[in-house]
């Protein structure tokens, strides 16, 4: 149990100190969940474990699980084109956008805002080229919407459906891309100029879902056990590798540099961790779930405020914490 251990003293540590309104963190290993404690209130509403939390970019991962289950039945390769499942996509180009690429951030598609009126679909095609595929890599978020595409162009049903029934499987059935499930409130979207319910009406398949965190850490749990329940263990291996290891990266936030597998970030300096081989993602909203297979642990942070790091919020601490616990 992690309830007063260094893992929840440093997720209370964020409150205390007014870095985040609220917190919750949990922690879980390959036999099911060990803890969850939450912190703080926000506008007269106190935080809970079972509170939803706009998850933002930590859709990506879960997203990335959806599709590469077309890749394990063979509906689907790394190396299809995106263009083959959607031909109005980039008509211009003399490249090709491969499932990997998307997934990896090396797709070279201009990426548009998130709170935009039009439909992802029409992002999508109407994107323009920021690089020629797989010569750099570049965040990208419209590369899921191409990702989830393929998904649907492979298996015929909508993406939202099959990414609902890899939280069925793995008891995280409570993740939703719908806003009804009355998140948190995410705190510094006026100031960063995001439309926080446009974004949200745009059901991303990489930055939209909520869950709670029971969600991820069912989920991360079961990626520990590597049972094949949510991919193969295969599969899984190949998410995990690192695939921008010697390609220039193009960022405006450049520490902590992370490397990308398929969907999964990976910590590039390891020299300032005490565990190795750590995967997941982060989300804007200051939303974070990794997982440390040498540990046996995967931990979850949900709070509400975009741009945590810039706040104090440093992850490095939290992911020492884990490790040693």
């Amino acid at each position: 149990m992690v309830h007063s251990g260094p893992s929840a003293d440093w997720a209370r540590k964020q409150v205390d100190l007014g870095r985040v309104p609220v917190a919750v963190l949990g922690i879980a290993s390959s036999q099911g969940i060990e803890d969850v404690v939450a912190f703080g209130a926000d506008g007269g509403r106190q935080a809970t474990s079972d509170d939803h939390f706009a998850l933002f970019s930590v859709t990506k991962p879960i997203s990335a699980l959806t599709v590469m289950r077309q890749v394990e039945l063979g509906k689907l390769s790394l190396g299809a084109s995106l263009r083959a499942a959607l031909p109005a996509f980039g008509a211009a180009r003399t490249d090709t956008v491969t499932l990997e690429h998307l997934l990896s951030h090396r797709s070279g598609i201009t990426d548009p805002a998130l709170d935009g009126g039009a439909p992802l679909s029409e992002d999508l095609t109407s994107a323009g080229q920021a690089f020629y595929a797989g010569s750099l890599v570049q965040y990208c978020n419209i590369a899921f919407e191409g990702a989830a595409a393929m998904a649907e162009w492979a298996d015929g049903r909508p993406f939202e459906e099959q990414l609902l029934s890899l939280a069925a499987d793995t008891g995280a059935g409570s993740l939703t891309f719908d806003s009804a499930c009355n998140p948190h409130t995410v705190h510094g979207t006026d100031a960063a100029g995001l439309d926080v319910q446009g974004m949200y009406r745009k059901r991303h398949p990489g930055a939209g879902l909520f869950g709670t965190a029971t969600d991820l850490l069912n989920l991360g749990s079961e990626l520990l056990r590597d049972s094949g329940k949510a991919v193969k263990p295969t599969t899984l291996a190949a998410m995990r590798r690192p695939r921008t290891t010697t390609v220039s990266h193009i960022t405006t936030r450049p520490a902590p540099l992370r490397h990308t597998g398929l969907g999964f970030q990976l910590p590039a300096n390891e020299s300032e961790l005490l565990a190795k081989g750590i995967y997941g993602h982060p989300g804007w909203s200051g939303t974070e779930w990794w997982m440390f297979p040498e540990q046996d642990r995967c931990v979850v942070f949900l709070t509400n405020v975009l741009d945590t790091p810039d706040l104090g919020v440093d992850t490095n601490e939290l992911f020492n914490a884990v490790a040693a616990s």
